[in-house]
């Protein structure tokens, strides 16, 4: 039988299999490591940094991420130049940095615009929405007729009274009678609206509406105006004089 060779050589430096590090060198390997940690660490955190700093150049102090065009939609009779002129957005100005709430409160004061909502639309836009101010009554005036919205405003004046608008002879500067009166007429559906030739009201309390026909409702308050809209219609064929509907629930015909 051949004898059993052990090979006893081991490379410089390292020990054998279950002999221990000295306590000195052991502490010193672990200094090492926590040294080594503690500067990827720092340098992770460096990098970060560096780079949220450029981020925060590119997007607030750049012209990569400026605004470069305003767009408009939900314009019908204003045009999109007068929102843009409104606007005055600053282009080139970077878009984080735009006053979104001053671009708006600028656009709303364009008479026609009932309410405004602007955006960032990245990378180069600031997009406007509006909605157009809606005529519910026509007011005389001396020069045509005052238009005034659902808010009770009166925002324009129009050589003619505009489809679907009723007639109204009330002051227009009265703004809460302006806006029962407003009430009033959204509550109307088309076929009774389109037989509406006048609207007039000597208080909240006291709102009537002449016919085609001659036949006069008096409607009272603008509260519970959808009912009272249907009972004019159930009724109108029936009255040859007047409806009364400022009670709906106990209406008159004459």
């Amino acid at each position: 039988m051949s004898p059993t060779v052990v090979d006893t050589r081991r490379a410089p430096g390292t020990a054998s299999s279950g002999a221990s590090v000295p306590g000195p060198l052991r502490a010193e390997l672990q200094r090492r490591r926590s040294r080594r940690r503690a500067l990827i660490r720092a340098g992770l955190v460096l990098v970060l940094v560096l780079l949220l700093a450029v981020a925060g150049w590119l997007v607030g102090f750049s012209s990569v991420l400026a605004a470069r065009t305003v767009t408009v939609s939900g314009q019908h009779h204003v045009t999109a130049a007068e929102v843009r002129t409104a606007a005055a957005v600053p282009l080139g100005v970077p878009l984080a940095r735009q006053d979104l709430d001053a671009v708006a409160q600028r656009v709303a004061t364009l008479p026609r615009v009932d309410s405004v909502h602007v955006v960032r639309d990245w990378p180069h836009t600031v997009a406007v929405s509006v909605v157009e101010r809606r005529p519910l009554l026509a007011v005389p005036q001396p020069d045509g007729y005052a238009l005034v919205d659902g808010h009770g405003v009166a925002y324009e004046t129009s050589s003619s009274i505009p489809d679907g608008v009723l007639r109204t002879d009330a002051d227009p500067t009265a703004t809460p009678l302006m806006v029962q009166l407003g009430v009033v007429a959204a509550a109307l559906p088309e076929g009774l609206r389109g037989r509406v030739t006048r609207l007039q009201a000597t208080s909240v309390e006291d709102i009537t509406l002449d016919l085609s026909g001659g036949i006069v409702v008096h409607w009272g308050s603008a509260s519970e105006s959808p009912l009272k809209a249907q009972v004019v219609t159930a009724l109108r064929k029936k009255a040859k004089t007047s409806i009364d509907v400022s009670a709906p629930h106990n209406p008159a015909v004459r």
